[in-house]
């Protein structure tokens, strides 16, 4: 999965866009936030200027499964992404 596979499933699983920020443009605070840096992916949670979630991936698909798992609980996943 890329970030722009993760955008459409949190868009169809009715994920507000203030949630979360995949291109590192605009808001970063009070959202799940999403960047590549130095050959690693960054998943980090931003409160004040404060990362309160920081996690560190290899690949794309890694951080897009933790965002989304963060996101949307499994068991309201739309039924297309489910199979």
């Amino acid at each position: 999965m890329n970030r722009a596979e993760l955008k459409t499933i949190l868009k169809k699983n009715h994920v507000p866009d203030f949630k979360y920020n995949l291109d590192g443009a605009g808001r970063d605070d009070e959202r799940l936030c999403l960047i590549y840096d130095n050959g690693i992916w960054q998943v980090y949670y931003s409160e004040r200027g404060v990362k309160t979630t920081d996690k560190h991936f290899n690949s794309e698909s890694e951080a897009c499964q933790f965002i989304l798992r963060k996101l949307v609980p499994f068991s309201v996943l739309s039924p297309d992404y489910k199979k």
